[in-house]
């Protein structure tokens, strides 16, 4: 009893090799894209807007803290300061104007959205200026 000769297989062809490869290579992008932006941190959101008119001349109204008096809560979220103006900015608190409250200063936050946080873990008034532009008052009410 004789069996027919099994037909060679056909070689697989080189086209099906690259179309395995360009799946993987599109998952490992896409499993990298989602990654990313599952990582990524959502930008603050102000509490406090610094706003100003591009200059910020001396007394100038329209440079100023919004709100001026803000509520914070004590060891609550961090109070986030946002410079929406055209011209840098501080946040700057001392012991002068609050006494044994902890003083907080930004330096500088930069116009154009820069950002500046702080978190109140003591209850009290805290006054608060722009050290650049002494004219610009405004308070943290911490609860």
């Amino acid at each position: 009893m004789e069996t027919a000769p099994k037909p060679a297989n056909a070689p697989k062809s080189k086209s099906s090799m690259w179309k395995l490869v360009g799946i993987v290579v599109v998952i490992l992008i896409v499993v990298g894209v989602a990654a990313y932006i599952l990582t990524q941190k959502p930008p603050p959101t102000a509490n406090v807007i610094i706003q100003d008119d591009n200059l910020c001349t001396t007394n100038d109204a329209s440079c100023l803290f919004n709100p001026v008096s803000y509520n914070a809560t004590v060891n609550g979220p961090a109070i986030v300061w946002k410079n929406n103006g055209q011209v840098p900015h501080t946040v700057t608190s001392n012991s002068t104007a609050n006494g044994s409250l902890p003083s907080f200063d930004s330096k500088s936050v930069a116009q154009n959205g820069g950002t500046y946080s702080f978190a109140f873990t003591q209850a009290g008034t805290y006054h608060y200026y722009c050290n650049i532009h002494l004219w610009m008052k405004a308070v943290i009410i911490a609860k």
